[in-house]
Order: C-alpha cells, then structure tokens, then sequence
C-alpha cells in the first residue's frame, strides 16, 4: 500500500527523495513529489469519506497506520534549503466549495505533517476559479485547460525567496499541483514541492 519508491514529478521515473530530474525542470515547475500511499479501493473509500462525508475520525486513524520511518524521507526537504524560510502549504479550496464542506481537507492533512517536519503551515494562496472535478474530465489537456489561472497569491502576501510544500490528498495527472506550483512561482517562490497522501 506505500509508494516504495520515489519518482520524478514529470516523467515518473525514479528519482531519489522524488526530486525533479535536471532534464524535467520547467520554468515555474515543480521541484519534486512525494507521495505515501499508492491509491487503490481501500484509500479510495477513505478518501472519498474524508472529502464528502467530513470523515475526518477517519482521516486520524488512517494517519496512526503512517509509520514514522515512511514519513522520515521528508526531512531531506526540511534540510535542502537550510536557513530559508519553509511552509507547509494545503491546496486550497474555491470558497463556495470550503463553505460547502465546511473544511478543507488538505488543511487537516497538513496539520497531520506539521507534527512531523514542524514546518509552519501558510496561506499563501487561494483558489480564485470554481472548477470541475479533475477526476470527472478525461483527457489530460482538458484538464490543464480547467484548472489554468485557478489560483493567484493573496493581496498583501509575500512569497518571495520562500519555499513550500503544498499538501494536498492525492495525486493524479498532477495538473492542479503544477498549477498551484506555478502561481506561487511566478510571485518569486524559491522551491515547490508536492506532497499528497496517495498517488493515483
């Protein structure tokens, strides 16, 4: 059920820690994906129940099965930029979806890691564009397509020469993640990585 092995963000081939391959890199890309868990049905009902249902007993108990040795490979992320200020940062949701759900379940995630990396968590950033499930759209450039211009820094922040790791529950095309990735970056963010509960 965990990811045994790391892969880069773009091409899916292993790298070490998950970091993007030097040949990978995009201007305003993503520096590097961890995912813990591989997505089948089991994270599938868990998942859905966390997202629709507020489950989020269900969220902590899943997060006691998290072994400590499988979180520790994130570390390596806390001590690449040493001396930088870091964030944890959950993907945000479109206000009309949080006043919805009444929670953002990325933000519940991110505490769950706080306690690990004792990073702060920010809110560096806000979903501006109402879209569509990703999971309900088929082809991959429909999906870039639905979730471009969806996120924008808020007025006042600064996000400048800061690094992040943006949470978020799982992983599937990776258009939402370099999405995110790349509002942050375009406003002067040092490094983005990904961090998900499960990979699709």
């Amino acid at each position: 059920i965990y990811c045994q092995t790391d892969s880069c963000f773009y091409c899916q081939r292993p790298s070490r820690f998950g970091l993007t391959h030097p040949i990978c890199q995009r201007y305003h890309g993503v520096d590097g994906f961890v995912s813990i868990f591989r997505y089948n049905n089991f994270l599938k009902k868990i998942i859905k129940s966390f997202k629709y249902r507020k489950a989020v007993l269900v969220w902590k108990e899943l997060s006691l099965t998290i072994k400590p040795e499988k979180l520790s490979k994130l570390i390596f992320y806390k001590k690449l930029n040493h001396g930088k200020k870091f964030f944890l940062q959950p993907m945000p949701l479109h206000f009309k979806k949080l006043r919805t759900r009444g929670f953002n379940q990325a933000k519940v995630i991110s505490e769950f890691f706080q306690g690990f990396l004792r990073l702060p968590i920010a809110n560096d950033l806000v979903r501006i564009k109402e879209t569509k499930p990703q999971a309900q759209i088929d082809q991959l450039k429909k999906r870039q397509m639905n979730v471009k211009g969806a996120f924008r820094i808020p007025t006042g922040k600064l996000v400048k020469n800061n690094n992040y790791i943006i949470i978020d529950d799982l992983l599937t095309s990776g258009k939402t993640s370099a999405e995110a990735a790349r509002a942050l970056k375009k406003e002067g963010a040092n490094k983005v990585f990904i961090l998900t509960l499960a990979k699709g």
